[in-house]
Protein backbone atom coordinates (compact mmCIF):
# COMPACT_ATOMS: atom_id res chain seq x y z
CA UNK A 1 0.00 0.00 0.00
CA UNK A 2 2.81 2.39 0.75
CA UNK A 3 4.05 2.12 -2.85
CA UNK A 4 0.65 2.97 -4.30
CA UNK A 5 0.43 6.29 -2.46
CA UNK A 6 3.61 7.79 -3.99
CA UNK A 7 2.57 6.50 -7.44
CA UNK A 8 -0.86 8.14 -7.14
CA UNK A 9 0.67 11.42 -5.92
CA UNK A 10 3.19 11.34 -8.76
CA UNK A 11 0.41 10.78 -11.31
CA UNK A 12 -1.54 13.74 -9.92
CA UNK A 13 1.52 16.00 -9.86
CA UNK A 14 2.47 15.55 -13.55
CA UNK A 15 -0.69 17.22 -14.97
CA UNK A 16 -0.44 20.02 -12.39
CA UNK A 17 3.17 20.76 -13.37
CA UNK A 18 2.30 20.59 -17.09
CA UNK A 19 -0.63 23.00 -16.58
CA UNK A 20 1.59 25.47 -14.70
CA UNK A 21 4.26 25.30 -17.42
CA UNK A 22 1.63 25.87 -20.12
CA UNK A 23 0.31 28.92 -18.30
CA UNK A 24 3.78 30.46 -18.10
CA UNK A 25 4.42 29.79 -21.81
CA UNK A 26 1.07 31.35 -22.80
CA UNK A 27 1.91 34.53 -20.88
CA UNK A 28 5.37 34.71 -22.45
CA UNK A 29 3.97 34.27 -25.99
CA UNK A 30 1.59 37.24 -25.74
CA UNK A 31 4.34 39.49 -24.43
CA UNK A 32 6.66 38.68 -27.34
CA UNK A 33 4.23 39.04 -30.26
CA UNK A 34 6.10 40.21 -33.33
CA UNK A 35 5.09 43.23 -35.39
CA UNK A 36 3.27 42.82 -38.69
CA UNK A 37 3.87 45.01 -41.74
CA UNK A 38 2.00 46.38 -44.74
CA UNK A 39 3.40 46.65 -48.24
CA UNK A 40 0.53 48.69 -49.68
CA UNK A 41 -2.50 50.68 -48.56
CA UNK A 42 -5.40 48.35 -47.68
CA UNK A 43 -8.73 48.86 -49.46
CA UNK A 44 -11.05 51.28 -47.69
CA UNK A 45 -8.24 53.17 -45.94
CA UNK A 46 -6.39 56.41 -46.62
CA UNK A 47 -3.44 58.39 -45.34
CA UNK A 48 -3.86 61.40 -43.06
CA UNK A 49 -2.44 63.71 -45.72
CA UNK A 50 -5.49 62.87 -47.86
CA UNK A 51 -7.39 65.05 -45.36
CA UNK A 52 -4.97 67.57 -43.87
CA UNK A 53 -4.60 70.66 -45.99
CA UNK A 54 -7.92 70.02 -47.77
CA UNK A 55 -10.73 72.53 -47.78
CA UNK A 56 -13.94 71.76 -45.92
CA UNK A 57 -16.99 72.71 -47.92
CA UNK A 58 -20.39 73.79 -46.61
CA UNK A 59 -23.31 71.67 -47.82
CA UNK A 60 -25.69 74.50 -46.79
CA UNK A 61 -23.77 77.20 -48.73
CA UNK A 62 -23.50 75.65 -52.21
CA UNK A 63 -20.27 73.80 -51.42
CA UNK A 64 -18.36 76.99 -50.58
CA UNK A 65 -14.96 76.50 -48.92
CA UNK A 66 -15.34 77.35 -45.24
CA UNK A 67 -12.05 76.21 -43.73
CA UNK A 68 -8.94 74.06 -44.05
CA UNK A 69 -8.23 70.81 -42.19
CA UNK A 70 -5.11 71.40 -40.12
CA UNK A 71 -5.05 68.31 -37.88
CA UNK A 72 -6.81 65.08 -36.91
CA UNK A 73 -7.91 64.02 -33.42
CA UNK A 74 -7.30 60.26 -33.10
CA UNK A 75 -8.25 58.07 -30.14
CA UNK A 76 -6.11 55.33 -28.59
CA UNK A 77 -7.84 52.72 -30.78
CA UNK A 78 -6.70 54.55 -33.91
CA UNK A 79 -10.14 55.91 -34.83
CA UNK A 80 -10.51 59.50 -36.04
CA UNK A 81 -12.71 61.38 -33.54
CA UNK A 82 -12.60 64.80 -35.18
CA UNK A 83 -10.87 66.99 -37.72
CA UNK A 84 -9.45 70.34 -36.69
CA UNK A 85 -10.42 73.05 -39.16
CA UNK A 86 -8.87 76.51 -39.40
CA UNK A 87 -11.68 79.03 -39.99
CA UNK A 88 -11.98 82.77 -40.35
CA UNK A 89 -9.16 85.20 -40.65
CA UNK A 90 -7.25 86.26 -43.71
CA UNK A 91 -3.95 84.77 -44.90
CA UNK A 92 -3.61 82.90 -41.61
CA UNK A 93 -4.15 86.01 -39.47
CA UNK A 94 -7.06 85.85 -37.04
CA UNK A 95 -7.79 82.23 -37.89
CA UNK A 96 -9.08 79.94 -35.15
CA UNK A 97 -9.29 76.16 -34.93
CA UNK A 98 -12.61 74.37 -34.59
CA UNK A 99 -12.84 70.60 -34.07
CA UNK A 100 -15.64 69.01 -36.08
CA UNK A 101 -16.65 65.51 -35.03
CA UNK A 102 -15.83 62.86 -37.61
CA UNK A 103 -19.46 61.67 -37.85
CA UNK A 104 -20.51 65.21 -38.88
CA UNK A 105 -18.42 65.07 -42.06
CA UNK A 106 -19.21 63.55 -45.42
CA UNK A 107 -16.33 62.27 -47.54
CA UNK A 108 -16.78 61.75 -51.26
CA UNK A 109 -14.35 61.47 -54.15
CA UNK A 110 -13.88 64.20 -56.76
CA UNK A 111 -14.70 63.64 -60.45
CA UNK A 112 -11.28 62.05 -61.05
CA UNK A 113 -11.79 59.68 -58.12
CA UNK A 114 -8.40 60.71 -56.77
CA UNK A 115 -9.02 63.26 -54.01
CA UNK A 116 -11.51 63.51 -51.18
CA UNK A 117 -14.13 66.22 -51.04
CA UNK A 118 -15.02 66.93 -47.41
CA UNK A 119 -18.36 68.56 -46.62
CA UNK A 120 -20.12 69.49 -43.40
CA UNK A 121 -23.71 70.52 -42.80
CA UNK A 122 -22.77 73.92 -41.37
CA UNK A 123 -22.22 77.43 -42.62
CA UNK A 124 -19.02 79.44 -42.41
CA UNK A 125 -20.75 81.70 -39.87
CA UNK A 126 -21.62 78.66 -37.74
CA UNK A 127 -17.98 77.51 -37.71
CA UNK A 128 -16.73 81.00 -36.90
CA UNK A 129 -19.24 81.17 -34.02
CA UNK A 130 -18.26 77.71 -32.70
CA UNK A 131 -16.08 77.44 -29.62
CA UNK A 132 -12.37 77.33 -30.42
CA UNK A 133 -10.60 73.99 -30.11
CA UNK A 134 -7.69 74.08 -27.68
CA UNK A 135 -5.27 71.28 -28.46
CA UNK A 136 -3.19 71.89 -25.35
CA UNK A 137 -5.96 71.38 -22.81
CA UNK A 138 -4.96 68.76 -20.23
CA UNK A 139 -7.17 65.67 -20.64
CA UNK A 140 -7.29 64.13 -17.17
CA UNK A 141 -10.32 61.91 -17.82
CA UNK A 142 -8.14 58.94 -18.85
Amino acid sequence: MKMIKPAILGTLMVPAVMFAAGTVNAEENTATMEATYLTETPAGTFHSDALTGNQVKSSVEDDEDIGTITDLVIDEDGQINAVVVGVGGFLGMGEKNVAIEWDSLELTKDEDGENYVITVNASEDALEAAEEYNRHTDNTDK
